[in-house]
């Protein structure tokens, strides 16, 4: 005995759904938001130029020693 949905259903056309499967549930092309826009051009803009992130935890007297040796 078959239980509920054991078999897939009967399609009449297969090669028909699967052509059209792509315009019927793809994805859409969508505009770039304006903030994920901004975020590439800054992301190529640092790798053209060489930048480099640097994040590090200090205390506030080796931040001063910090900022005097950026600052030369």
């Amino acid at each position: 005995m078959n239980g509920k949905g054991s078999a897939p259903r009967p399609m009449p056309n297969r090669e028909t759904y699967e052509s059209n499967f792509d315009a019927i549930f793809g994805k859409k092309e969508k505009e770039p938001k304006d903030k994920a826009q901004m975020m590439r051009d800054m992301r190529k803009r640092r790798k053209t130029e060489g930048l480099t992130e640097i994040s590090i935890w200090v205390t506030s007297e080796q931040e001063k020693q910090v900022m005097e040796l950026l600052e030369k």
